[in-house]
């Protein structure tokens, strides 16, 4: 078979995504604690099945199911070649809870250590090669990880306030009014201001001719400098991206114009219950890929959802333009 799927887990608040290919499978993060329980995801294929997991970075809502998974697992519960990809592993660590069961001070890497896991770090400009498909690394940068160590006692403090809950509450409808005459701003933190997600992972992922933009919660400054080379590189104005998984679940902060204007793409996932207190998406967010999908002459744009409640919005002026927005609320796409 020839098709790349990709399956959106119900992960929370948090991101949660199965890559799978020839019988092949990566988790792409694992949601809150919960996310790898059949009871979450029956769809979900046996743990044991799955090759390759790579972790964005260590925010709790991405890395809580492995966790989960890990601090209850033997070795011979996952893959007999499972790697694990991902970086800062020595900064990961977390309170004593009903919900991950080990020890305070406990890291990811002691677990990896004692099941004997295969590990690799990922930065900017790394590509690797698993097993027909290509992964061309775009964030972090080393220089931020750097940064992130220097300060995570800090940074350690305000993760400790997160409200990292499993459940998802209702909100009010979002109504959006398009306007392709104003100008949208970017309303961007400094990737020193938000190093947790300056340090997370975003990759290309290419396999045959499918292409899948994978943004965890990166800096769009970041991915869009290594588009830019990506694009020099290969003398082209525009990459053709046949899905996009928005990054930080739709937030203001991790997309832009400029990041928009460098791909080809009309498929958006956004994973996120939609709850409070970030209620994400974000209505800016959206409002930035619809005028960027009419301005490139798209005649149909799609959103993918893993909850209903985040697909709830409304675009009051939509008759008012050529293009067809689909929302849909799905746990799986077949490119």
């Amino acid at each position: 078979m020839d098709d790349m799927r990709i399956g959106i887990l119900k992960a929370g608040k948090g991101d949660s995504l199965l890559l799978s290919w020839e019988g092949n499978h990566m988790l792409i993060d694992s949601g809150t604690p919960s996310t790898l329980r059949k009871n979450r995801n029956p769809s979900l294929p046996p743990i044991k099945d799955i090759e390759f997991c790579l972790i964005t970075h260590i925010d709790y809502d991405h890395i809580g199911g492995f966790l989960d998974f890990l601090s209850k697992a033997k070795r011979n519960d996952l893959h007999p070649d499972f790697l694990f990809l991902g970086n800062t592993l020595d900064l990961i660590r977390y309170k004593d809870n009903d919900e991950v069961g080990f020890r305070h001070g406990s890291a990811l890497s002691v677990l990896i250590s004692i099941l004997n896991l295969k590990c690799k770090p990922l930065f900017s400009g790394d590509v690797l090669s698993l097993k027909n498909i290509k992964v061309t690394i775009l964030s972090p940068t080393l220089e931020h990880i750097y940064i992130l160590k220097e300060k995570w006692i800090e940074i350690e403090k305000e993760l400790n306030k997160k409200d990292y809950s499993d459940e998802f509450v209702s909100l009010q409808k979002k109504k959006l009014n398009i306007d392709i005459r104003v100008a949208q701003n970017d309303l961007v933190k400094k990737p020193v201001n938000d190093l947790l997600n300056s340090t997370s992972i975003a990759c290309l992922i290419e396999y045959k001719n499918k292409k899948a933009l994978m943004l965890g919660d990166a800096h769009p400054e970041i991915i869009s400098r290594q588009l830019k080379n990506l694009l020099k590189n290969q003398q082209i104005e525009k990459i053709d991206i046949d899905v996009v998984k928005i990054s930080h679940h739709g937030s203001k902060h991790n997309t832009t114009l400029e990041l928009l204007s460098l791909i080809n793409c009309n498929r958006y996932i956004i994973s996120t219950d939609g709850s409070r207190p970030y209620n994400h998406p974000d209505i800016e967010t959206i409002n930035k890929i619809i005028i960027n999908a009419i301005n490139v002459g798209f005649p149909k744009i799609y959103f993918y959802f893993n909850y209903h409640y985040a697909s709830e919005f409304e675009i009051i002026n939509e008759a008012d333009f050529d293009i067809e927005i689909c929302k849909i609320v799905t746990n799986e796409i077949i490119l």
